[in-house]
């Protein structure tokens, strides 16, 4: 294929699992669900033409390699005497989803055939069974699977390799443009109002922090506090329902974002935010208050 590397000037090559490096996470998150319909395809034998995605944030511009452009990258590496191999998958299933663990080996191979194993990573990948549009997912194990062998093999492929591909699919037309207007617009809104001091409001927001708070009086229920972005800050909000903490404990930094009605209440010049309902997205959708 000869690949040019090193055109990426000033900009990133970055795996979409990789969301720690930027402030939002919304579109790395979104190219990992483009995947999901990558997978689908090749499941029902058709040809992914995608190798690469490209989303422009404040005039910064964001490359994700799809799970076809990381095939291709060990391709290319496999033309230069090294393979990459999944050694073992482990996944624990849960109700709602699954978290699987892949473990890849980078080989050396000799002209003769033989192979020397020169590194391996691991890869993890928390996989939903339903679909955006709440529906259950039949290709949930295809999919969580099949993305954390994505993720170890992009651990072991060097960045020259990856920016070149990137350069291809640009050079070829095998590169899917996310636009803005493909994310929901923000929703914070005013459903109603009780009172002056007091207003319902919704936010849509991933999750930081999830603790619960024993009661202070005896045999008292327990609250919890849940943290999450409002206003470009992030911001405790109040719940009671062990339900609600239930659902958003385990995806504290995940990404995930869920819809949160809450009510903002002014009691003696203190403010409190006291979530009346919350539920996931339905939709891959803008964190109201990505900055």
């Amino acid at each position: 294929m000869g690949h040019q590397a090193g055109k990426l000037q000033r900009r990133e090559v970055v795996m979409a699992e990789e969301v720690a490096k930027y402030d939002s996470s919304l579109p790395f998150v979104l190219f990992d669900r483009l995947d999901d319909d990558l997978i689908i395809k090749e499941l029902e034998g058709r040809l992914p033409g995608v190798l690469t995605y490209h989303f422009n944030q404040d005039g910064q511009e964001l490359w994700g390699l799809s799970k076809s452009g990381v095939d291709e990258c060990s391709n290319e590496l496999a033309k230069k005497g090294e393979v990459i191999r999944e050694i073992e998958c482990n996944f624990v299933d849960k109700e709602d989803e699954a978290l699987f663990t892949v473990k890849a080996g980078r080989y050396a191979i000799s002209k003769d055939g033989k192979e020397v194993l020169l590194d391996t990573k691991l890869g993890f990948k928390r996989q939903s069974k339903k679909t955006k549009s709440g529906k259950d997912n039949p290709f949930w194990f295809e999919q969580g699977s099949i993305k954390a062998c994505r993720n170890s093999a992009s651990r072991l492929i060097p960045a020259s390799i990856k920016a070149g591909v990137i350069e291809y699919a640009k050079a070829q037309g095998k590169v899917k443009e996310v636009k803005k207007e493909q994310f929901q617009e923000p929703q914070i809104k005013v459903t109603s109002i009780q009172k002056p001091d007091s207003v319902n409001l919704t936010t849509r927001s991933s999750i930081f922090k999830a603790k619960e708070w024993p009661s202070k009086k005896p045999g008292g229920n327990p609250s919890y506090q849940i943290t999450a972005r409002l206003d470009g800050n992030e911001q405790s909000f109040t719940t009671w329902d062990k339900k609600i903490y239930d659902l958003v404990k385990d995806e504290t930094d995940s990404g995930m974002l869920f819809d949160i009605e809450y009510i903002k209440k002014d009691v003696g010049g203190k403010i409190y935010h006291n979530i009346v309902s919350l539920k996931r997205a339905d939709e891959p959708g803008e964190d109201d208050n990505a900055q």
